[in-house]
C-alpha cells in the first residue's frame, strides 16, 4: 500500500509524540504514501491527547493516484479512471491527476472536491494498522506527524485509560480496510492468473498544446474477460468481482473530465 502507481512523462490498540504538520510533504519512498512517522497507539503516550475533528486533505496534495479497493469501486467509477498497477504486486489505483505530485480533486484550501467520492485510503490517514508476521495480532498506530492530535479533551484517543469511542471507530475503519484490501488482492491476483490485465497508456494533449503520456498501467481486457469459462463468470458473480470489473470498465469515461480539469488547472 505504497506510493506505486503508473509513471507520467510531460486486534489491539498499542504502544506509541506530537509532530508538526506535514500536509504538504511530499511522500516518503520509505513509507506508506502520506505517512512520515508510524507510531503505535498508546495510553501512556497519548493519554492526554485529543484527535482535532479536521485536518483537511492537504496531505495527498502531492498523490496523482490512491490505492483503491475493490468495493470502492462502483462510487469511484463516477469520478476516476480506475487502473491497475503491478508493481511490486496488482493493486487497483484510483486516478487523481495526469502529472506526478498534482491532485486534481484536490482544492487550494485543502478540501476535496466537492460531491466527489473520497477513497478510504484517504479517509483512513492518519491511522493505519500493523498486523504481526502471523496476521493474527493487529495494532493500530498514526503518524503523529499529521497534525491531528492536540492536547485537550474535546475528543480524546483514551478515557481512564481505555480506547475512546473515536478511537475504536478509527480501529474499525482501518480493519474494515485491511479486510478489503487481502479481498481485492485474491481478485488481482485472479485477473492475473487469468490473463485477463494488458498493458495501456493515454496520449493526452491539453487546450494549451502540452502533450502527455500516462503510462506504466493495467486495464481489463474485455474481449478476454468476455471469454471467461462460465464456471469462472459465476464464482465471480458469487464473490461480487462481476459488478468491479464492469465498474473498472465505466470509469474508462472519466479521462475527458480528467483531462478537462488538468486543461482548467494548466490554463488557471
Amino acid at each position: 500500500m505504497g506510493s506505486t502507481g503508473p509513471s507520467f512523462t510531460s486486534g489491539q490498540i498499542g504502544d506509541g509524540a506530537d509532530g508538526g504538520n506535514s500536509q504538504d510533504a511530499r511522500p516518503d519512498p520509505q513509507l506508506p504514501l502520506f505517512y512520515r512517522s508510524i507510531s503505535a497507539v498508546d495510553a501512556i503516550r497519548h493519554g492526554g491527547k485529543s484527535l482535532r475533528r479536521s485536518i483537511g486533505f492537504g496531505f495527498a496534495r502531492h498523490a496523482h493516484a490512491v490505492v483503491l479497493n475493490g468495493n470502492e469501486f462502483e462510487l469511484a467509477s463516477r469520478h476516476y479512471p480506475i487502473v491497475f498497477t503491478s508493481q511490486p504486486q496488482i493493486v487497483p489505483l484510483a486516478l487523481l491527476g495526469l502529472k506526478p505530485g498534482q491532485n486534481l480533486f484536490l482544492r487550494p484550501d485543502g478540501e476535496w472536491r466537492p460531491s466527489t467520492y473520497v477513497p478510504a485510503y484517504v479517509r483512513r490517514y492518519p491511522f493505519i494498522l500493523h498486523t504481526s508476521a502471523d496476521n493474527q495480532q493487529f495494532t493500530l498506530c498514526a503518524d503523529e506527524s499529521s497534525g491531528a492530535f492536540e492536547d485537550g479533551a474535546e475528543r480524546p484517543l483514551f478515557i481512564e485509560g481505555k480506547p475512546s469511542e473515536a478511537l475504536r471507530s478509527a480501529f474499525n475503519f482501518c480493519a474494515a480496510f485491511h479486510n478489503d484490501f487481502n479481498a481485492t488482492r485474491e481478485f488481482g491476483d485472479q485477473l492475473v492468473e487469468r490473463g485477463l490485465l494488458v498493458p495501456n497508456q493515454a496520449e493526452i494533449t491539453l487546450g494549451s498544446g502540452e502533450k502527455l503520456a500516462v503510462s506504466g498501467f493495467e486495464v481489463i481486457d474485455r474481449g478476454r474477460f468476455s471469454g471467461l469459462p462460465d464456471s469462472a463468470f459465476l464464482e465471480w458473480r458469487r464473490k461480487g468481482w462481476i459488478g468491479w470489473v464492469y465498474a473498472h470498465f465505466l470509469s474508462q469515461g472519466n479521462w475527458p473530465a480528467l483531462v478537462d480539469m488538468a486543461a482548467g488547472t494548466a490554463t488557471a
